[in-house]
């Protein structure tokens, strides 16, 4: 079965028109209602693409009727976005929406599983202090270098599972590239992965001079 075939097959029983799938569509918008499931196991309800993660909730204008869908699939069959003031947007505008806010639900999904890892740590070892590393990660979205080696040490040591890319460094004050680059050079091994391309690029310059 074909794309547009599967989409008949999920869209004209919800929809008011039951022939001509263009104005089928049309009859669709997204607002803004996207969520994280957490686990890609959900299925595309307009093309049945498998192994969806962020679900956006497509409503029928007509009859109120509601799909969840995944990000690409509204750019694709050209799903009306609407925006805040309920304005619909133009296809290009619409296609940056999206991409915004699948972004943004990649990053709170990022910055959950870390608080979940934070969480997990401090269930397991009663010598760490969970309550500054959460404040201080909620206020920058990232770690100091002492902070990251010692939240990496004390994550494996714990055997914790976690993403390593998750955890990000902050290294904006001149304090912190300091911190950096006087790490122990396992310190600074064990958290190579955290670290972004330019990140690694200042490490490896200041180090060759």
């Amino acid at each position: 079965m074909s794309w547009m075939e599967r989409v008949k097959k999920n869209v004209f029983p919800v929809s008011n028109e039951k022939y001509n799938i263009r104005k089928a569509l049309e009859e669709w918008i997204y607002e803004g209602n996207m969520f994280d499931v957490e686990v890609a196991e959900e299925t595309c309800e307009l093309c049945d693409q498998p192994n969806i993660r962020y679900q956006f909730e497509i409503v029928n204008s007509q009859n109120d009727n509601s799909l969840l869908i995944g990000s690409e699939c509204i750019t694709r069959f050209k799903i009306s976005v609407i925006d805040e003031a309920g304005n619909k947007l133009s296809y290009e505008d619409a296609k940056k929406k999206v991409g915004k806010d699948r972004s943004r639900l990649v990053t709170e999904a990022k910055e959950k599983s870390v608080l979940n890892a934070l969480v997990k740590l401090a269930s397991t070892d009663n010598e760490f202090d969970i309550e500054n590393f959460i404040k201080y990660f909620k206020e920058r979205k990232a770690f100091t270098p002492k902070q990251l080696a010692l939240l990496v040490w004390r994550l494996e040591k714990a055997k914790i599972d976690f993403n390593m890319s998750h955890f990000k460094l902050t290294i904006k004050r001149n304090r912190e590239k300091e911190q950096l680059l006087e790490l122990e050079d396992w310190k600074l091994r064990c958290i190579w992965d955290c670290l972004s391309t330019s990140q690694r690029q200042f490490v490896l310059r200041e180090k060759n001079k």
